[in-house]
């Protein structure tokens, strides 16, 4: 009885969390217009004026479906510098979706988790496209950059692929996790 149950709320679980994540992930692109804009000011303040690159502007220039082919743009020494960001900055709606489709917490801890997470995620966002630029910048100039660190933007856009999940992991469940580890040491 207990099995069956438990498998009902898995499927309600991931049906309530598809319906969520479809409706999120349309509202997020037709949206990232304004997000878009807002990862402009923040990351080209932090190229400009903390790293000193010369950037004379900076645009999101918005294409394809529902904006799916979104490009973050800087003027840079007379030059354009283009970033693809559509689907590095779609990983909101999945953890949106999961917070939401989670049984068991209230809304106020449901609220308090979007605020942190999305927070961290926005965060990871504005570093990427500091960290990209900027190794993209030096790469172009003809600094001597070694090949290994062109495979790193690859790989950390496969973890912020994977961020939400562990973000929703630690943050709707830590006090499981906390009780479940420290059982486990106890014994």
């Amino acid at each position: 009885m207990a099995a069956t149950r438990a498998r009902g709320s898995v499927v309600l679980f991931c049906l309530r969390f598809l319906v969520f994540v479809g409706v999120f992930v349309v509202v997020w692109w037709l949206l990232l217009p304004v997000y878009g804009w807002l990862l402009v000011q923040a990351s080209g303040s932090v190229l400009r004026f903390v790293l000193h690159v010369p950037i004379t502007y900076g645009d999101i220039k918005t294409s394809g479906i529902l904006n799916t082919r979104s490009l973050l743009v800087f003027g840079v020494d007379q030059h354009e510098k283009a970033l693809p960001i559509a689907l590095l900055v779609t990983n909101v709606p999945p953890y949106l979706a999961l917070v939401l489709a989670t049984a068991g917490l209230t809304w106020a801890r449901r609220l308090k988790i979007i605020v942190w997470g999305v927070g961290i995620l926005a965060l990871g966002h504005v570093l990427f496209i500091v960290y990209a630029l900027k190794f993209v910048l030096s790469a172009q100039a003809g600094a001597a950059v070694p090949q290994q660190l062109g495979e790193i933007p690859t790989a950390v856009a496969q973890f912020y692929l994977t961020l939400p999940f562990l973000l929703w992991i630690i943050f709707a469940y830590w006090d499981r996790l906390t009780a479940y580890l420290d059982s486990d040491f106890e014994n």
